[in-house]
């Protein structure tokens, strides 16, 4: 630009210049040929000023083009790093993914992940098995810790009546990632055994199981066997085996049927049919075979029918009957079976008519069919 406007400044001084007098007048000059010298100084002016442009656009493109390189190579120097160091988290972010899905599977069964219906669990109530077995404590799922969220927690007072305040950690699985989990545990954070725990059985989102443990074994268990929120069956266990069960079978908050364990077998079996808090039916059990049912048939809360058992080569047969027909309180009618072709079949009736506690009538069975009476007293029965 400078050696451009140098030409011009001097083309236009040698134009304006005015002549000089002298002495001696010069030839005056041809103005054709000034003409052509100023225009091919100012065309070189222009090349060179066209030159000098192009020189600098290549310079800038070639500095771009550096700096690209330059910016590409960085990236490319950046973006292997980060993969390199983010190579170790993805595999563990896998290989958890993995262990995720291993316990899902476990804990819900495939068909949780397959979309497919979860199969309820076995034993959710008592009809799915035999209630006249006490059943095991139900066995604790062996869960690495690292699967669990953590967190320390209070537990007031009679929260779960527990006397003192309870100092515990809370451990909470949520394996579908729903926001609901299936499984809480509750350590006791002094002796690190745990003393709660909280499941979702069905895996339908709704706590529905809630167990006590006293040094590591179940003492307790409450279930909500139809997911309305009210527990309706209540365990209790000793040695690791059901003794007790209590259930609420008409979901009105009052227990009405209760069974009671010894050792392995149901002993005895109770039923408020009516849920005015009486029972009024009560079974007794020997081998897991029934020896005698109390029942209260007119619901005045005073049995009146007592029935007894036989053990007939390991089924239960009825032997004798009792009955209170007249509301005395105490039987006044005694029915006699015996066995005849894997049957029971009436054999004798006992009667005592005036409630004195002797029998007045004995009558006398042949097939079920009656044979013959004997009469203690004409008097009471008249022929």
């Amino acid at each position: 630009m400078r050696i451009r406007a140098s030409l011009l400044c001097a083309a236009i001084l040698v134009m304006l210049s005015p002549a000089h007098p002298s002495a001696a007048e010069p030839p005056t000059p041809d103005p054709a040929g000034l003409d052509a010298e100023l225009l091919r100084q100012i065309e070189e002016a222009a090349r060179l000023d066209r030159e000098l442009r192009d020189a600098r656009r290549e310079a800038a493109d070639a500095s771009r083009t550096r700096q690209q390189t330059a910016d590409d190579a960085r990236i490319r120097r950046e973006n292997e790093a980060e993969r390199a160091a983010r190579q170790p988290i993805e595999q563990e972010i896998a290989a958890e993914r993995a262990r995720q899905a291993e316990l899902l599977d476990a804990v819900t069964g495939r068909g949780a992940r397959d979309g497919l219906p979860i199969p309820s669990p076995p034993n959710l109530d008592e009809g799915s098995a035999d209630p006249r077995v006490a059943a095991p404590s139900p066995p604790l799922r062996e869960l690495p810790d690292e699967i669990f969220d953590r967190s320390d927690d209070r537990i007031r007072a009679g929260a779960w009546g527990n006397r003192d305040e309870l100092l515990v950690v809370r451990l909470i699985l949520d394996a579908d990632g729903d926001g609901n989990p299936e499984l809480i545990r509750f350590i006791d954070r002094k002796s690190g055994q745990l003393i709660r725990q909280e499941e979702d059985r069905n895996f339908d989102g709704v706590i529905d199981s809630w167990s006590q443990f006293e040094a590591g074994d179940l003492r307790s268990r409450t279930l909500d066997g139809n997911d309305d929120g009210n527990p309706d069956a209540f365990e209790t266990y000793a040695n690791q085996t059901l003794v007790n069960r209590e259930l609420d079978r008409d979901d009105d908050g009052v227990r009405d049927v209760f069974y009671r364990y010894r050792g392995d077998s149901l002993v005895e079996e109770r039923h408020d049919t009516d849920n005015d808090g009486v029972n009024d039916i009560v079974i007794v059990y020997e081998a897991r075979l029934r020896v005698r049912t109390e029942e209260d048939l007119d619901r005045d809360d005073r049995m009146d029918l007592w029935t007894h058992y036989v053990n007939d080569r390991g089924h239960e047969r009825v032997a004798r009957i009792e009955r209170d027909s007249r509301g005395r309180g105490t039987p006044d009618t005694f029915e006699i079976f015996e066995a005849r072709d894997g049957s029971a079949v009436l054999l004798r009736r006992e009667e005592d008519l005036d409630g004195d506690g002797e029998v007045d009538v004995v009558s006398f069975y042949v097939g079920g069919k009656l044979r013959r009476r004997q009469i203690r007293d004409a008097e009471i029965v008249p022929m």
